[in-house]
C-alpha cells in the first residue's frame, strides 16, 4: 500500500486546483520559507480526520479555507482528496484503489467521502486504525513533532506505542463497551427507582378500592335527591323568564319609532355631505389648474435665462477661434524652408551608409571559414569528453558497489555479534522467569488453602446471624401488635410532627430513608445513643446536621439526590463515611470537662464518623465548648416543654400502653445489638474471604503475565538463532562479490587514463582556432558599430523630415476647422435670440390665466364654508334623537342580561342533569316531578362524600396494570444484569489482548531503538522504560538517552541535533516493528549537521523499499537523496504553485551516494 496522489482545492494558500502524483520511494518538497510547503503535510492530516485546529496552525477550522489575497477573493469551501494503492489489501475494504476526501464550507458544514460516497468521520478513522496513520500515529511528523516525541508526558507518548502495537482498535472497542456499560447501569438505576415507586402504588390501591365502593353508594343516593332539587329550581326560573319577556315589549315599540326618526335625519345629512363633496372636488380642480400654470411659467423663466447664458458663452468662443486662426496662418508661412533643408540632409546620410555596408560584407566570408574549423575541433573534443565521462561513471559505479559490499559485510558482522549478545541475555531471562513462575505457583497453593478455611468461618457466622434474625422478627411481630393499640394517640402526635415535615431537609431525609437505597445507613441522630441529660448538647453540636443522612460511599449519596430531584420531596445533607479522614489525633480536654463521646453509645463501624463530629466537644459547668465556638444560657428543657405542650397530655394517656410493651422493646434492643454484633462478625469474615480471593486473583494474574513474558523471551531466542545463521551465509556471499569488484575497478581505471591523454591534445588544438576567431570577430564588431551609427543618423534625419511634413498638414486642417466652427457659433446665436423672444410672450399669457383661476377658487371656497355650517346643525339634531334611542336600548339590554343569566343558570342545571346522571330535562320531569326535596339529607350525603377524600374509581384496573408492569420491569432488570455481565467479560478479553500486544510491541521497539541509537551516535546508551509496569493498560513510556561521553539526567539537556537523532531512532524503531505505508517528515533534518544528515539519508534508503517517504527539507543533501522533487513557489503573491522534477527519468543509471559509515552499521 502507498499514497498515489494528493488533490488540493482551496486549502490555505493552494487556491488553484493542485495535483501531486506520488510513487513509492522518497519524494522531496522544497521551497523558500512561507511558500506553503507545510500546508501539504497539514492537508493530509486534515483529510485523515484531524479535528484540532491548533495542530493545523489555525484559530478555527474555517481558517483552513483560502482567505483571499489583494487580487483574489476568498473561497467558499476547501477540499482535499487522497488516493491510496490498496493492492496489498492493508485497508479493510474490497478495493484495489481507495480514495478519501474531506470537504468544509464557510457556513460550517463539512462532509467526508470514501470512494466518492459520503460517509462518517468514524468510518475513515476506523479504516486507518493500526496502520500508523491515525491521530496518534507515528507516520506524520510535522514541525515541532520531533521535540514533541521527547518532551511529551510518558502517558501521551504511550499513544504512539499503542498505534504501533495495533491496539487502537481494541482501545476503541473498550471505550465503546465502557460507554454501553455506563448506559446499562443508568438504565438499571432508573428501572429500580420505577420498581420502588410502583411497589408503593400497589400497596395504596387496596384501600382505594374499598373507598370507591362506599363512594359509589353515597353517590347513587345523592343523585335522586339532587335531580329533584335541580328540577324544582329550573321550573322557578322558567316563570321568571316569562315575566321578563312581557315587560320588554313596550320598550321595543319606543325603540322602533326612534330608529325611524334617525333614518330620516341621516338621509338629509347624507344629501348635505354629498353637496359638500362636490364643492370640495371643484375647489381641488381649481387648485390643480393654478399649480399647472405656475409650473409652466417656471419652466419658461428657466428657458429664458439659459438662452441668455448661451449667447454670452458663444461670443467668448468666437473671439478665441479668431485668435487661433491667425496663429495657424503665421506658422504655415515659415515651415516650407525647414522642410527643404531636412530633405537634403537625408540624401547625404543614405550615401555614407551604403559605403559602410560594402566594407562589412568583405569580412563575413573570412569569419565563416574560421567558425567552421572551430566547430569541427569542438565536436572532436566533446566526443573525447563523453568517452572520459563514460569511463569515469563506470569506475564510480563499481566503486559504489564496492563500498556497498564493504558496508554490508561490516553490518552483517555487527549484526551477528549483536544477535549473539541478545541470545545470551534472553537465555538468562528465560531461566530467571521460570524460577519466578514456580515461586508464584507455590504461593498460590498456600493462599488457596487459607481462603477455603476463611470461607468456612464466614458460612458459620452467616448461619448464626440468620437464626438470630428469625428470633428478632418474632419479637418484632409481637411488638407491632402491641403498638397497634397506640394508633389513635400516635395519629395526633404525627399531626405535630407534620409541622416539621414542612422543612424541606426533614422531608428529604425521610424520603431517602424510606426509599431503601443501598449504602444509606441512616441519619446522624441514629448513629449514637446519648444519656438523657446530654441530649440538649447533641442538638447544640449538630444543629441543622442532626438529621443529615449518613452514606457509606458517594455513589449512594448521588443516588439519593437523583431520587429527590425526580420525586420533588425536598432536599438532604449527606455525610460520606468513605471520605472521612482515617486518623484523628486525641483531644486534650480541660480538668473537670465532660467530653460528649464518653456519654454516647455507637456501633464500632461508625467510630470515625462520631469522632469526626463530637471529638472536639465537651461540657463544663452547663456550658458546651468546641474548637472555635461556645454554647450556653438558660435551660433548654423549659423551652422544649413550651414547644411540645400539646403533645404532653397525649403522651401521658399513652404511657400505660407503652409500659406494657417496654419489656418487649428492651428485649428487642438487646437483640438488635446482638444482631449488629453478629452482622459485624459476618461482614468481617466475608471481607477476609474477599481479601483472600483478591490475593489469589493477583497471584494468577502475576503468573499469567510472567508466562506471557517467558513466551516472548523464548521466541526471541528462536529468532536470534535463525537470524545469526542467515547472516553468516550472507557474509560469505558478500566476501566473494568484493573480490570480483576489485578486479573490475583496476581494468576500468586503465581505460580511463588513455582517453584522458587524447582529450588534452584535442583541447590544445581548439585553443589555437579560438584565438584566430577572436581577432576576426573584433574587426567585424568595429565595422558593425560604424554601420549602426550611420543607420541611426539616417533614421533620425528621415524622422525629422516626416515630422515637419505632418506638422504642415495639421496646421492647414486646424485652419479649416476654426473657420467652420465660427460659422456654426454665429448660426446658434441667432436661433437662441428667437427662442428667448417666444418664451417671454408665452410667459405673459400664463400670468393672465393664473389670475382668472385664483378668482374661481375663492368663490368655490366661500360656498363650501356655508355648506359645512348646515351640516353641523343637522348633526346636533341627530345626536339628540340617538340619545333617546340609546336610553331605551339600555333598558332592553338590562332586561336581556337578566334573562340571559336566568337562561344560563337553567341551562347549567339541565347540563348538570346530563353530565352527572345522563338525564334530559324532560326525562327528569317525568321521573322526579312531585319528589320531596330533603336539603338536610343532601348536605349529609355531600359531607360523607367529602370526608372520603380523593377517590380512585379505576383502582382495580390500575392494580392489575401496575402488577403486570412490575413483572415486566423485573424481567428487564434481569436482562440488563445479563448484558452487564456480558460487557464486563468483553472488556476483560479486550484488556487481555491489549496487554499482550502492547507488551510484545514495547519489547521489540525497545530493542530496535537501543540498536539504532548506538549506530547513529556511534556509541552511547538509550532505553525505553515503563513508568508503571504493573499496570500495562495505563502505563506511560519514558525515554532514557545518554550520548557517548555524557551522563545527562534529563532529555531537555540534549542539544537540538541530539534530540532530533534520538527521535529519529525511535521513529525508525517503530518502522522496524510495524512499517507504516508512508511517512511524512516536515523539516526533521533542520537541526542536523552534514555527517548526521548522511546517517539520516542512509536510514531513509534502508527503509524506502518498505515505506514511502514524503519529506519537506531545506538541506541540499536530503534533496539529492530524493527520487522526485516538488518545488513550491509563489509566483503570484499568496498563491502556492508546484513544479516537479523526477530524477529517476533524468538520471536512470545514477544512484545517490550514501554514508559508508552508517550503511556499514545498518
Amino acid at each position: 500500500m502507498h499514497l498515489k496522489s494528493i488533490d488540493i482545492v482551496g486549502y490555505k494558500s493552494f487556491a488553484n486546483k493542485t495535483h501531486l502524483d506520488l510513487e513509492p520511494g522518497i519524494t522531496g518538497i522544497i521551497g523558500p520559507n512561507g511558500c506553503g510547503k507545510s500546508n501539504i503535510m497539514e492537508c493530509v492530516r486534515w483529510c485523515l480526520g484531524e479535528m484540532s485546529w491548533k495542530s493545523l496552525r489555525a484559530d478555527s477550522m474555517l481558517e483552513v479555507i483560502f482567505a483571499g489575497t489583494a487580487k483574489r477573493p476568498p473561497m467558499s469551501m476547501t477540499e482535499v482528496t487522497l488516493t491510496f494503492d490498496n493492492a496489498s489489501n492493508m485497508l479493510p475494504v474490497q478495493f484495489s484503489e481507495v480514495t478519501v476526501s474531506r470537504r468544509i464550507f464557510r457556513s460550517g458544514e463539512s462532509a467526508y467521502f470514501l470512494n466518492k460516497t459520503q460517509c462518517r468521520l468514524r468510518d475513515i478513522r476506523e479504516m486507518f486504525l493500526d496502520t500508523g496513520l491515525g491521530g496518534d500515529g507515528y507516520a506524520i511528523i510535522d514541525q515541532g513533532g520531533v521535540d514533541f516525541v521527547l518532551t511529551s508526558k510518558p502517558e501521551d507518548r504511550r499513544a504512539i506505542f499503542e498505534e504501533a502495537a495495533g491496539v487502537a482498535k481494541y482501545k476503541a472497542k473498550r471505550e465503546e463497551a465502557l460507554r454501553k456499560l455506563e448506559r446499562v447501569e443508568a438504565d438499571m438505576g432508573r428501572l429500580q427507582d420505577s420498581v420502588v415507586l410502583i411497589s408503593d402504588q400497589v400497596k395504596k390501591l387496596d384501600s382505594d378500592a374499598r373507598k370507591a365502593k362506599l363512594y359509589k353508594k353515597y353517590k347513587e343516593d345523592l343523585a335522586v335527591l339532587e335531580a329533584a332539587q335541580i328540577l324544582q329550581q329550573a321550573s322557578l326560573m322558567e316563570g321568571e323568564l316569562q315575566l321578563l319577556a312581557g315587560s320588554s315589549r313596550p320598550l321595543e315599540e319606543t325603540l322602533g319609532a326612534r330608529r325611524v326618526e334617525i333614518s330620516a335625519e341621516g338621509a338629509n345629512l347624507s344629501a348635505l355631505n354629498l353637496e359638500k363633496a362636490n364643492q370640495q372636488n371643484q375647489l381641488l380642480g381649481c387648485n390643480q389648474k393654478i399649480a399647472e400654470v405656475k409650473s409652466q411659467a417656471a419652466r419658461l423663466e428657466e428657458r429664458i435665462q439659459s438662452s441668455e447664458r448661451f449667447l454670452l458663452e458663444t461670443a467668448e468662443r468666437l473671439k478665441a477661434c479668431e485668435e487661433e486662426r491667425q496663429a495657424a496662418r503665421r506658422r504655415l508661412a515659415g515651415i516650407d524652408p525647414e522642410i527643404e533643408q531636412a530633405s537634403l540632409a537625408v540624401v547625404s546620410a543614405q550615401a555614407l551608409r551604403a559605403a559602410a555596408e560594402q566594407e562589412a560584407l568583405g569580412w563575413d566570408g573570412q569569419l565563416e571559414t574560421l567558425k567552421r574549423k572551430l566547430a569541427e575541433s569542438q565536436a572532436a573534443l566533446e566526443t573525447l569528453k563523453a568517452e572520459v565521462l563514460a569511463a569515469a561513471q563506470a569506475a564510480l559505479g563499481r566503486r559504489r558497489k564496492m563500498a556497498e559490499a564493504d558496508s554490508a559485510y561490516c553490518r552483517q558482522e555487527a549484526q551477528v555479534r549483536s544477535c549473539l549478545r541478545e541470545l545470551e541475555k534472553d537465555l538468562v531471562q528465560v531461566g530467571k522467569v521460570q524460577g519466578e513462575i514456580e515461586a508464584s505457583r507455590a504461593a498460590l497453593t498456600r493462599q488457596e488453602a487459607q481462603t477455603e478455611t476463611a470461607r468456612g468461618r464466614a458460612q458459620e457466622a452467616q448461619a448464626a446471624l440468620e437464626a438470630l434474625r428469625r428470633h428478632h422478627q418474632e419479637m418484632a411481630r409481637e411488638t407491632l401488635r402491641l403498638h397497634s393499640e397506640l394508633a389513635h394517640a400516635q395519629a395526633k402526635v404525627e399531626s405535630l410532627e407534620a409541622q416539621a415535615g414542612q422543612n424541606p431537609y426533614w422531608a428529604g431525609a425521610q424520603a431517602v430513608l424510606n426509599a431503601g437505597i443501598e449504602g444509606v445507613v441512616g441519619t446522624v441522630r441514629q448513629l449514637v445513643k446519648i444519656e438523657e441529660n446530654y441530649k440538649p448538647y447533641l442538638e447544640d453540636v449538630l444543629g441543622e446536621r442532626l438529621y443529615a443522612i449518613v452514606c457509606e460511599h458517594s455513589s449512594a449519596a448521588r443516588a439519593a439526590v437523583e431520587l429527590l430531584e425526580a420525586s420533588g420531596k425536598g432536599r438532604a445533607r449527606f455525610l460520606i463515611l468513605s471520605a472521612l479522614p482515617s486518623f484523628l489525633t486525641d483531644k486534650n480536654y480541660p480538668d473537670d470537662a465532660k467530653p460528649l463521646m464518653r456519654h454516647m453509645q455507637f456501633a464500632p463501624q461508625y467510630e470515625k464518623a462520631v469522632r469526626f463530629l463530637f471529638q472536639d466537644s465537651y461540657a463544663l459547668d452547663k456550658t458546651l465548648f468546641g474548637d472555635c465556638w461556645v454554647y450556653g444560657g438558660s435551660s433548654r428543657r423549659e423551652q422544649a416543654q413550651l414547644s411540645f405542650a400539646d403533645a404532653g397530655e397525649i403522651r401521658a394517656r399513652a404511657a400505660a400502653c407503652q409500659t406494657r410493651c417496654g419489656e418487649l422493646e428492651a428485649a428487642g434492643s438487646r437483640c438488635e445489638l446482638e444482631t449488629a454484633d453478629r452482622e459485624n462478625r459476618s461482614r468481617l469474615a466475608v471481607d477476609v474471604v474477599n481479601q483472600q480471593s483478591a490475593i489469589i486473583h493477583a497471584l494468577k494474574a502475576q503468573i499469567d503475565e510472567k508466562e506471557a513474558g517467558l513466551s516472548v523471551y523464548v521466541r526471541n531466542v528462536e529468532l536470534s538463532t535463525a537470524e545469526a545463521a542467515d547472516l553468516l551465509s550472507e557474509m560469505a556471499l558478500t566476501r566473494e562479490r568484493i573480490l570480483i569488484l576489485r578486479e573490475e575497478i583496476e581494468q576500468t581505471e586503465a581505460r580511463e587514463k588513455i582517453v584522458r591523454e587524447r582529450e588534452i591534445q584535442a583541447s590544445e588544438s581548439l585553443g589555437v582556432f579560438k584565438e584566430e576567431l577572436a581577432k576576426g570577430q573584433a574587426t567585424e564588431e568595429l565595422l558593425k558599430s560604424k554601420l549602426h551609427n550611420l543607420e541611426d543618423k539616417t533614421n533620425f534625419l528621415a524622422g525629422n523630415y516626416e515630422r515637419l511634413c505632418d506638422e504642415k498638414k495639421n496646421q492647414e486642417a486646424a485652419l479649416s476647422r476654426r473657420a467652420q466652427e465660427i460659422e456654426e457659433l454665429i448660426r446658434k446665436s441667432e436661433e437662441n435670440r428667437l427662442l428667448g423672444g417666444q418664451s417671454r410672450q408665452e410667459l405673459e399669457k400664463l400670468n393672465a390665466q393664473l389670475a382668472v383661476f385664483e378668482n374661481e377658487a375663492r368663490v368655490v371656497l366661500e360656498g363650501l364654508r356655508a355648506r359645512e355650517q348646515s351640516i353641523a346643525e343637522k348633526e346636533q339634531t341627530l345626536r339628540g334623537i340617538k340619545a333617546a334611542a340609546d336610553g331605551a336600548q339600555e333598558q332592553l339590554h338590562q332586561i336581556e342580561v337578566k334573562a340571559s343569566a336566568l337562561r344560563s343558570t337553567r341551562d347549567g342545571l339541565k347540563k348538570r342533569l346530563w353530565d352527572d346522571w345522563q338525564l334530559s330535562f324532560e326525562q327528569a320531569r317525568a321521573k322526579y316531578e312531585g319528589q320531596t326535596v330533603e336539603a338536610e339529607k343532601i348536605d349529609f350525603l355531600r359531607k360523607r362524600i367529602s370526608t372520603l377524600g380523593n377517590i380512585n374509581m379505576a383502582a382495580p384496573e390500575e392494580y392489575e396494570a401496575l402488577s403486570s408492569k412490575q413483572a415486566f420491569l423485573a424481567g428487564q432488570i434481569n436482562d440488563l444484569n445479563q448484558a452487564k455481565e456480558d460487557l464486563k467479560n468483553a472488556i476483560s478479553k479486550i484488556n487481555g489482548a491489549t496487554r499482550e500486544n502492547f507488551r510484545q510491541t514495547f519489547t521489540e521497539v525497545r530493542e530496535h531503538f537501543r540498536r539504532i541509537y548506538g549506530v547513529l551516535f556511534e556509541g552511547g546508551e538509550a532505553d525505553l522504560i515503563l513508568t508503571d509496569p504493573e499496570n500495562i493498560l495505563e502505563t506511560g513510556v519514558d525515554i532514557v538517552a545518554q550520548p557517548p561521553g555524557k551522563r545527562l539526567q534529563n532529555l531537555s539537556l540534549l542539544s537540538g541535533g541530539e534530540k532530533t537523532l534520538t527521535a529519529i531512532a525511535l521513529l525508525f524503531a517503530f518502522f522496524m516493528v510495524k512499517p507504516s505505508p508512508f511517512c511524512m517528515l516536515d523539516e526533521a533534518d533542520a537541526a542536523l549537521d552534514d555527517a548526521n544528515v548522511e546517517r539520516f539519508i542512509a536510514l531513509l534508503r534502508e527503509f524506502h523499499a518498505r515505506t514511502q517517504f514524503l519529506i519537506v527539507s531545506h538541506n541540499k543533501r536530503t534533496m539529492e537523496a530524493a527520487d522526485v522533487i516538488y518545488g513550491v513557489t509563489m509566483e503570484e503573491m499568496g498563491i502556492s504553485q508546484l513544479i516537479s522534477v523526477d530524477f529517476r527519468k533524468k538520471l536512470p543509471d545514477a544512484a545517490p551516494t550514501a554514508s559508508k559509515e552508517v550503511a556499514e552499521k545498518l
